[in-house]
């Protein structure tokens, strides 16, 4: 039977996977893409940095689905070819929006006392991604893993790889001429 560090390193990778996401969507997504990811992804996030308690509205699955549908699709593939911790992990992202989300509320006292452990993302942590220029912070499950990555500049040595690979600047680049 695997250990507590199975479920923490599953925890930290998943911390990843959704700041990897968020980044994505923050720094490259354009919310007038057509189709699927347009409408039903970039566009709620574009929303949620103007309006961040917005996300809270609706049940559960109805504020979810965009993560968990796809998350727990590819964490039921790994399961099914025997990678169980990569299946935790996404099994773990696939409740990304939902932490998220009890960042920008006022938590039960469990929940809050997760939050001021770091192990669940914190509203004081959170609030950073909030604040211009709004190019940290995307990690939304702990506040583990944000400060790792920006001491190792990891969001800017990708900004630049992508750049480098594709001529994409990020979305708040692309309007400076």
């Amino acid at each position: 039977m695997p250990g507590i560090e199975y479920i923490i390193t599953a925890w930290l990778a998943a911390d990843a996977v959704t700041g990897l996401a968020h980044w994505a969507e923050d720094r490259y997504g354009d919310p007038n893409w057509t189709g699927w990811v347009g409408r039903h992804i970039v566009q709620p996030n574009v929303l949620h940095h103007a309006h961040p308690r917005d996300m809270l509205e609706g049940g559960y699955f109805q504020r979810n689905w965009t993560t968990i549908v796809p998350a727990a699709t590819i964490a039921i593939a790994l399961a099914a070819a025997g990678q169980f911790w990569l299946s935790l992990v996404f099994l773990f992202a696939s409740q990304g929006n939902e932490v998220h989300g009890w960042s920008h509320q006022k938590c039960n006292r469990y929940v809050r006392g997760l939050q001021l452990l770091g192990i669940l993302c914190s509203p004081e942590h959170h609030a950073v991604h909030h604040e211009k220029p709004f190019d940290r912070n995307y990690c939304v499950l702990s506040d583990c893993m944000n400060p790792v990555l920006s001491a190792v500049r990891f969001w800017d040595i990708l900004e630049s790889l992508v750049y480098s690979l594709t001529g994409f600047r990020p979305v708040d680049e692309r309007t400076v001429a």
